[in-house]
């Protein structure tokens, strides 16, 4: 029954081939959707990763079915198999970068104000932060799922399958240092997104700190650290509103840019 339910689909490939195909796509997929927070991260259970990552195996039969006659076996396909994942490991890391840094940014302006002690958990990628980080980088998420930028992403997912099929290693034609180069770069980047969300507040709180010092020196009787913890924290929530709208506009072109920079880095898998 199993042969008549195989042989219904069209498939031309051998049974045992397609389970090496699925393997290798599962390979390539499972990384992705550990480590991407807006496709669940880990706060996805491994069962419903696991049908996820079969759900793209049957979307990609196909593109499959082009497979050369024979896969290689034991230490070849082993390698196969690296090489996927770490394929899948990349897109997730490039992919999830921009979400970190506005939960770093959050992050920052929560130690500044000295609220940073107080951590939440952040599901989706397993790691704690603060809560005005847990706030910037749910908001994140939302916006994008909103604006269907997770649509965009699974495009280049697939196309990634194009460019380099599971059964062939990438060319770099250029040699690897551009690709070194991206990543370092975008990793640069991570850094410079932090700090730009968080500057307004930052300044800001700066400035209170800079006032309840001036007020310090003119009465030191005063307990400045006890009386500007509660200023700070109204100060941070009161800049982060301020410039919420700011948020979403460097969201996008933040957002924009992560979406650029994975399909040229997929693009340098089939190049």
């Amino acid at each position: 029954m199993l042969d008549q339910w195989y042989q219904n689909l069209g498939l031309s490939l051998e049974p045992m081939e397609l389970i090496l195909l699925a393997g290798l796509v599962l390979a390539r997929s499972m990384p992705l959707l550990f480590l991407n927070p807006f496709l669940g991260g880990k706060l996805v259970p491994g069962v419903v990763k696991m049908a996820t990552a079969a759900t793209f195996v049957i979307l990609l039969l196909p593109s499959l079915s082009q497979a050369p006659a024979a896969l290689p076996g034991g230490f070849g396909y082993a390698v196969l198999l690296a090489k996927e994942a770490s394929i899948g490991a990349t897109l997730g890391f490039v992919s999830g970068l921009v979400f970190l840094a506005f939960s770093s940014a959050g992050r920052l302006i929560d130690t500044q104000r000295g609220t940073n002690m107080a951590e939440t958990m952040f599901y989706q990628l397993g790691e704690r932060t603060s809560v005005m980080g847990q706030f910037y980088s749910q908001t994140a998420i939302v916006l994008f799922l909103i604006v269907g930028g997770h649509l965009i992403f699974l495009r280049a997912y697939f196309q990634s399958f194009e460019l380099l099929p599971v059964w062939d290693f990438p060319v770099l034609a250029q040699g690897s240092t551009p690709l070194a180069r991206e990543i370092i770069r975008m990793t640069a980047d991570f850094w410079v997104i932090a700090l730009q969300l968080a500057a307004p507040a930052l300044i800001a709180l700066f400035m209170t700190d800079i006032g309840f010092g001036i007020i310090n020196r003119a009465s030191p009787q005063i307990n400045v650290f006890v009386t500007s913890q509660p200023a700070k924290v109204a100060v941070g929530v009161f800049m982060v509103l301020l410039t919420l709208h700011v948020l979403f506009e460097e969201f996008q072109g933040h957002t924009r840019n992560m979406l650029i920079d994975l399909y040229r880095f997929v693009g340098y898998l089939g190049s």
